[in-house]
């Protein structure tokens, strides 16, 4: 008698555990697990577009002060970054490029475009224009325009033969004529750089505020901690830029005496394609 209650226990008990088991298998094929669900969490980052030249003193004032602390922060967890190393540079008949502050932004965009081909982490090469930028900012006493890159690849442990290589070749000159393909492409055209622009929305003279824009135009459930802490600048009707060639003077972007066209320079580099 006992004997069969054991059998009777073990085949019960398999019962249940091959019952249980496929009510199991039923529930899991009919609901993903709350891992799965976890990872569709809307990522989309906010396109942010900066357009710029190297020795343009308002490019470099936005490079090393408001954006160089906005990728500090976390709002880089919902930006995509995008520098375009090009502003009001001009491209002749000839295949050379005739840029606005003289040779030395001609070769100082060129190297810019090489660390941007060279490091697309935008960490990378950020901090690598952030501090060409402030090497060659009119309130310090400037470098020349090679030691300034050379000096910064050290400071940042970069392999500097790698970006002396890509200028040499030409490859340089072929990386900054796509960035200035896409500059001319802009629509609207660029007025005056810095120009700024979030999820394809030029800001005009409110490029300062850019925090504010992208804060706006974030899709996702939660913001970073930067939105919180920043408020539109109020001051922003007038802003300093370096103009271009073509800026008319009844812009409706008003902009500074000191921001006026100052002409076409006359250095060039050769921008040809490498042999």
């Amino acid at each position: 008698m006992a004997s069969n209650r054991v059998l009777y226990f073990i085949v019960f008990s398999s019962s249940l555990f091959l019952f249980i088991s496929l009510c199991a298998a039923a529930a899991a094929s009919i609901e993903p697990s709350p891992t799965f669900l976890s990872k569709k969490v809307d990522t989309q980052k906010v396109a942010l577009s900066l357009y710029y030249e190297s020795l343009c003193p308002y490019c470099q004032n936005f490079i090393v002060k408001p954006l160089a602390e906005a990728v500090k922060s976390d709002l880089m967890t919902i930006v995509d970054l995008q520098l375009f190393p090009w502003g009001n540079a001009v491209l002749q008949p000839n295949n050379t490029v005739v840029c606005q502050h003289g040779e030395d932004e001609c070769y100082l965009n060129t190297i810019h475009a090489c660390a941007i081909n060279l490091w697309p982490d935008v960490m990378k090469h950020f901090n690598l224009v952030k501090c060409i930028e402030e090497q060659q900012h009119p309130g310090i006493t400037r470098v020349s325009a090679e030691e300034s890159w050379q000096v910064c690849a050290e400071k940042l442990k970069l392999p500097s033969q790698r970006i002396k290589d890509c200028y040499d070749t030409g490859l340089g000159g072929q990386l900054l004529l796509q960035f200035g393909n896409k500059t001319n492409h802009l629509k609207p055209p660029h007025q005056y750089v810095p120009w700024v622009v979030v999820n394809g929305t030029p800001l005009l003279v409110e490029y300062e505020n850019f925090v504010y824009y992208v804060c706006k135009g974030y899709r996702g459930k939660l913001l970073p901690k930067a939105c919180s802490s920043h408020h539109i600048s109020s001051n922003s009707k007038e802003k300093e830029a370096c103009s271009s060639h073509y800026i008319s003077s009844n812009s409706k972007e008003k902009l500074t005496e000191s921001a006026a066209p100052q002409g076409p320079a006359t250095l060039e580099i050769n921008a040809d394609p490498p042999k």
